[in-house]
């Protein structure tokens, strides 16, 4: 006989669960969700499917059947995860991710379901869909028939058959990707059979995509890269794939096709795709070799590219030599860009020095708007540069990178050059940028910037243009008051043309109130 207490602990501990679940708007139990549909029966999935289609004809109503099945691992569908690092297929209403969070967990849900939108008269497939079933859905209020697990052989032949049977659209995507988010071992030689075969686009290269990911298929995917036959696009996606795949020793792959595919756009592509390879060190010599010894300059820049996604202070010295030797200015631009990328306090302080002294104006603006990637860190550095800076264009770079940052010290310097700054420009400048942040000081001070009495027609016009751009509650009052008593022609003739694009009713009634005069 089993002790009350622990009844009651029991008791509590399932009603705790049911408060944190119900608490949490992102998830929901699969019994919740499973006990929401009408469950039906019958002895596989064919016949379940059908014992579905009897009770919805009763209704006359569009209805889904579901069924789970065993899910790859390693992939996760409509996933609620903040910060992820990897590959996001989004098609409809599904979002696959195949990747880690922030932490370097893998992300996975293993809970997922194929959902079919039928018509209840034809019985016809309109719709499919793959949900994870710890997400809240409505399922477009329509009911849902429960078949339960289906195993994979007659799963995959029923996405396969669907797929062969639906015209070039959305639902034969669906059904492919359905089969590649299965774990088994017959999913590679169906999709390598839809690639040979399908002549739907999207089909062949969602197919490509998930071989990468599969495992197992380098040689099919390095097959497609060689083939000059084939289309280009195809090519450059199983290259793509050949670098997201898991598989070790892909790196030599990329760099024996790189060496010997002809076509420039493919070679470029196998380039990318060796940034991100799992081989870390052979990928980092590979990509290194070629920003030194290739002739084209858009390889080299890609390769550059690449260079930034390596967290390795050799990175960072390898990225400052190539902006020094490389004569290519597109080339120089992508160096600072993946120094900038690498988060390095050196790559920081090189940025920086660039951004004051290099002869090229283009290239010192690059650096500059690298720099505000930094967010806070660069702060300082950018006030001292826009400060010391004598070159009106770099100088107004400066300004807007500066802006790009959420700092109590940049608006306070936003503040400072919108009010007393001597070039004309920058003030205009600041004012619109003041003009983008709302809070009450801004506001405040674009109000007083258009009434003043300051002379600088031009300034004035920016800040009603910026007044413009606020809530219409703020902004119409201001406007009409403006375009009614400013003293300047100027000035008033830009209130009106803004009060004319709110459409709002308080501004109708000052037109209507000009007109009658």
């Amino acid at each position: 006989m089993r002790h009350p207490m622990l009844i009651i602990l029991a008791i509590i501990a399932i009603a705790c669960t049911a408060v944190a679940a119900a608490d949490d708007p992102q998830t929901q139990s699969t019994a919740t969700t499973v006990q929401s549909f009408t469950a039906v029966e019958g002895a596989d999935l064919m016949a379940k499917l059908e014992a579905a289609q009897s009770r919805a004809r009763e209704r006359q109503v569009p209805y889904w059947s579901a069924y789970t099945f065993d899910v790859r691992p390693g992939v996760a569908v409509d996933a609620a995860v903040r910060e992820f690092n990897g590959n996001i297929q989004t098609m409809g209403d599904t979002s696959v991710f195949v990747g880690t969070t922030a932490g370097g967990v893998t992300v996975e849900t293993r809970n997922l379901a194929i959902f079919l939108l039928r018509e209840p008269s034809s019985n016809q497939i309109t719709r499919m869909e793959v949900y994870n079933l710890e997400r809240k859905r409505e399922y477009s209020g329509y009911p849902v028939y429960w078949v339960g697990r289906a195993n994979n052989e007659e799963s995959l032949n029923y996405l396969r058959a669907i797929a062969a049977a639906a015209p070039l659209d959305m639902l034969s995507e669906r059904a492919v990707l359905s089969i590649a988010l299965h774990d088994d071992a017959r999913v590679g030689g169906m999709l390598k059979n839809f690639v040979s075969s399908s002549p739907n686009p999207r089909i062949r290269s969602t197919s490509v995509y998930w071989l990468g990911q599969v495992g197992g298929e380098s040689a099919f995917l390095a097959s497609l890269v060689r083939n000059d036959a084939e289309e280009l696009k195809l090519r450059r996606s199983a290259a793509y794939a050949l670098g997201q795949s898991r598989e070790r020793g892909n790196i030599a792959t990329l760099q024996q096709l790189y060496q010997t595919v002809k076509e420039v756009e493919v070679r470029r592509s196998v380039i990318s795709a060796a940034g991100n390879s799992i081989d870390e060190q052979a990928a980092f010599v590979f990509l290194l070799g070629v920003t030194k010894n290739d002739a084209d300059w858009e390889s080299r820049r890609a390769a550059v590219r690449q260079l930034g996604h390596f967290k390795r202070e050799d990175a960072v010295d390898e990225l400052m030599k190539i902006y020094n030797t490389d004569t290519n200015v597109e080339v120089k631009r992508a160096a600072l860009r993946s120094l900038a990328e690498t988060k390095n306090p050196r790559a920081q302080t090189r940025l920086t020095e660039i951004a004051r002294t290099e002869s090229n104006a283009e290239l010192r603006k690059t650096a500059i708007r690298v720099l505000s990637e930094r967010g806070e860190a660069a702060v300082d550095d950018l006030l001292k540069l826009f400060d010391s800076e004598q070159v009106l264009e770099v100088r107004r770079t400066a300004l807007q990178s500066l802006s790009e940052i959420k700092s109590p010290r940049v608006d306070e310097k936003l503040f400072q050059v919108a009010q007393s700054d001597g070039t004309s420009e920058v003030r205009r400048q600041a004012i619109r940028m003041l003009g983008e942040r709302v809070t009450k000081r801004s506001f405040d001070f674009l109000s007083q910037t258009a009434q003043s009495n300051d002379g600088n027609g031009e300034v004035q016009v920016q800040a009603v243009k910026a007044i413009a751009q606020r809530r219409s509650d703020e902004s119409v009052p201001l406007l009409i008051k403006i375009a009614k008593t400013h003293p300047n022609q100027m000035v008033r003739k830009q209130a009106i043309r803004s009060l004319g694009e709110t459409g709002d009713p308080r501004a109708v009634e000052f037109f209507r109130e000009v007109l009658s005069k």
